[in-house]
């Protein structure tokens, strides 16, 4: 297996640990996209496929922050009802 597509792997497991729908979720879906991406033997669609992957454990990292930002402010917040 190419070290890159394992650390990549390993990055979406630790995006996923804080990912609101869970790390089960986000397994299945990693296993699924890599599935598809399984026959890939050229280095160059490696590489691709791997920016790709890098580039959705950014999306994940995202979200997991908009929502802890989000329930943060859910909980300090001053309601408006006067």
């Amino acid at each position: 297996m190419n070290p890159q597509v394992r650390d990549l792997y390993k990055r979406f497991l630790l995006a996923g640990r804080d990912y609101p729908k869970g790390l089960e979720f986000v397994r299945r879906k990693a296993k699924e996209g890599f599935e598809e991406q399984r026959h890939l033997k050229d280095e160059v669609d490696i590489k691709k496929a791997v920016a790709k992957g890098r580039w959705w454990v950014r999306e994940l990292n995202a979200v997991t922050k908009l929502a802890k930002y989000r329930r943060m402010r859910e909980r300090y917040e001053v309601p408006d009802k006067l």
